[in-house]
């Protein structure tokens, strides 16, 4: 729920005293520096806080007008990627994605139209108002926060140290010194496992596989006494095949965000809004246990 701003008024006289203050203490010689530091500061945070009013606490945007008229939001998805997105022969989408974005836009009184791109073009579909929304597994990507709106964080895809569900030995990465780590051939998994022996000075031994569900499945064959994978893989295998178990703590984090173009302020604040209250209501949660 957004909050109502304050008054100009009240704002003028914060200003005000604020300055009267800033220029008192830049008299002193000693103070100039801090002041024109601390002006500059200012400065700063008055343009952010009218950025942040223009874009994210306007009362409606073009793209939000639009759905709302058309009582439709068109969202883009490689539905190629389960569980977060796949379709059925006779062209339903369903998914952990399908399920998200279906009750924010419930909540919000529009149906959804589903649009299958192929990961590579989902950008430029988004871009050229093919859709409205991106809803992909789509990792956030700091190169592209100019081009697109990314919301906050809605699933964690970072990497997770696995073992045997008996295991008592390996409760975190310093305890892998002398044994066999499992992990995919060229992820990120097996990145992370070079770097534990190259900085860390972790001296475990890696062993490649070629997917993370081999390496999970030898882990629990016992041909290895760990894995390093990311959690999709983990929470998929614990789900199907059990006899692991994993800590709730992330050795990297790959944050999945749902994007929009740079005009949809107050649609990104309505998307904002609606993840912050699907996790206090624990919906996020289900939708983990009811796909994983």
């Amino acid at each position: 729920m957004s909050t109502a701003p304050v008054s100009h008024g009240r704002w003028k006289q914060v200003l005000v005293k604020t300055w009267a203050r800033l220029c008192a203490w830049g008299r002193s010689s000693q103070g100039q520096r801090a002041f024109w530091a601390a002006l500059g500061l200012l400065c700063w945070a008055l343009a952010a806080a009218m950025v942040y009013r223009t874009w994210f606490c306007q009362q409606t945007d073009a793209t939000w007008q639009q759905l709302q008229r058309d009582g439709l939001l068109r969202v883009c998805m490689d539905a190629t990627y389960p569980p977060f997105a796949v379709q059925a022969a006779d062209g339903t989408f369903s998914g952990y994605d399908v399920d998200l974005i279906g009750e924010l836009a419930g909540r919000w009184g529009v149906q959804v139209q589903w649009i299958n791109v192929h990961f590579d073009g989902l950008y430029d579909a988004l871009l050229t108002d093919k859709c409205q929304l991106l809803a992909s597994a789509l990792p956030y990507d700091e190169t592209l926060t100019e081009d697109v709106l990314y919301s906050p964080s809605y699933f964690n895809a970072g990497l997770l140290l696995v073992v045997r569900e008996d295991e008592r030995r390996i409760s975190g990465v310093n305890g892998l010194g002398g044994h066999a780590v499992g992990v995919q051939l060229g992820s990120n998994g097996h990145l992370e496992a070079r770097r534990l022996v190259t900085q860390a000075r972790i001296p475990l031994q890696s062993v490649p596989f070629e997917s993370a569900q081999q390496a999970l499945q030898a882990l629990r064959d016992g041909q290895v006494d760990a894995v390093i994978a990311d959690s999709v893989s983990v929470y998929s295998f614990a789900h199907q095949q059990g006899g692991i178990r994993y800590g709730k703590r992330f050795l990297t984090d790959e944050q999945y965000v749902l994007a929009m173009r740079p005009e949809s302020g107050y649609l990104w604040k309505r998307i904002a809004d609606g993840l912050a209250q699907l996790k206090r209501e624990g919906f996020l949660q289900e939708l983990q246990a009811r796909w994983f």
